[in-house]
């Protein structure tokens, strides 16, 4: 990341510099959050003291509660303030959770490819095992999104078990990332389902619950599903069920490091992660922030309604240069990235001819996320982010097209 991140492209002072389309970041609505910001932040005395405490102040708790509420997640039940903790980044809650609820050696199911950011967070301090699911190394190969997928979870917990890392939870990105799609209700009531036979957690990732978007791919895009809107007593104990939720995705504001974990029966988690939150306290400038965005009703509107064009647009430019260079691609609707497929420009079907692959790429100025890095089972894929400059996306596309041959 760091080789990708360095020696940044710009188009005026550096335009030899290197084309970043491997983080998920959204950057199409960055003018209009750091308008709002810099003309309605506010800094009080108090928020120079330590506050409400060490996660979120109240009046952000309740301003995510209320945001939830009234927005896309449609909870069967008003999520609350109490239901709420903030920590300083969505990665922060997930490290507190694997402390919280694993032993170290302890696994958490993850399918593949899975965002690769789950790794570190599960390993860095709690030494938690991801136990990856396959989904090709079957007789038959099935979707990772699709009904069938799930027992492949099933199986990969078994084993898990019999090989000694006992599973004490599932986490999913959702929507996915890196494939930009939302799982089907019946999914996820599936694994509910696995998650109450096997006495697991199910945490469930919504950071981009609000970056869906329509397309010639998706013309009605199917609609986002919340595991808040579910009927979880039908499923599973509901204080085994657990939302993620956080700025920096849907609020294009990555460098703003503040995430909301969401439970509603499970007060004893709460405290357990406050318990340990002075190591990812949120900073109240950052928290004033999000709150003067969050109970800007006017604004909220306009913006959300703003973010899903520019996402259509950006998806229906992006798509148009993979076809011109018949790139094959996962159509999305929902986030700032595309999966893509480059495996036929491999040396071989192997993960060391994408590296090869993806060092030309960085050696010409052009940085795409790989497959190896997100665990994927097929050597070739690589996720390009979309939501960037028109032009520095052109350019970086182009760049990948010269590296490829």
């Amino acid at each position: 990341m760091a080789r990708g991140s360095s020696n940044a492209y710009d188009a005026h002072t550096n335009p030899l510099g290197m084309v970043s389309l491997g983080v998920a970041e959204n950057r199409l609505m960055h003018d209009e959050i750091a308008a709002h910001i810099n003309s309605h932040l506010s800094i009080t005395k108090r928020c120079l003291t330590y506050g409400d405490g060490s996660v979120g102040s109240d009046q952000l708790r309740q301003s995510i509660a209320n945001f939830i509420n009234r927005t896309a997640f449609h909870p069967r039940k008003p999520v609350e303030m109490d239901h709420v903790t903030v920590l300083s980044g969505v990665s922060s809650i997930i490290d507190c959770l694997a402390f919280s609820l694993c032993e170290a050696g302890e696994g958490v199911l993850l399918g593949r490819p899975t965002y690769v950011g789950f790794i570190s967070d599960l390993v860095n301090r709690a030494g938690v095992k991801p136990v990856l699911v396959d989904f090709e190394r079957r007789s038959k190969s099935v979707h990772p999104m699709s009904l069938e997928a799930v027992e492949c979870y099933e199986i990969a917990l078994v084993e898990s078990a019999q090989n000694g890392t006992p599973v004490r939870a599932l986490l999913l990105c959702h929507p996915h990332n890196p494939f930009g799609l939302c799982y089907e209700t019946e999914v996820l009531e599936a694994y509910l389902d696995l998650c109450a036979k096997y006495s697991l957690h199910f945490i469930s990732d919504e950071v981009y619950a609000n970056s869906i978007f329509a397309s010639t791919d998706f013309p009605s895009p199917p609609s986002f599903t919340s595991v808040l809107s579910l009927d979880i007593k039908k499923h599973i104990n509901p204080s085994m069920v657990h939302c993620l939720y956080g700025m920096s995705k849907d609020f294009c504001s990555n460098g703003i490091r503040l995430g909301a974990f969401v439970s509603q029966d499970n007060p004893n988690l709460h405290a357990a992660i406050r318990a340990i939150s002075k190591f990812a306290w949120p900073s109240s400038l950052a928290d004033a922030a999000w709150c003067g965005i969050l109970t800007d009703e006017a604004f909220l509107q306009t913006y959300l309604e703003t973010l899903s064009e520019r996402l259509s647009a950006a998806y229906e430019h992006c798509i148009a240069l993979l076809k011109r260079h018949s790139i094959p691609y996962v159509p999305a609707h929902a986030g700032p990235f595309i999966w893509i497929d480059l495996s036929k420009h491999l040396s071989s079907h192997s993960v060391e001819a994408e590296r090869e692959l993806a060092w030309k790429m960085i050696k010409n100025k052009v940085w795409l996320a790989t497959g190896e890095a997100y665990r994927s089972e097929r050597p070739g894929c690589f996720r390009i982010t979309f939501a960037v400059d028109k032009a520095e996306l052109e350019l970086g596309i182009q760049r990948v097209v010269e590296s490829l041959s």
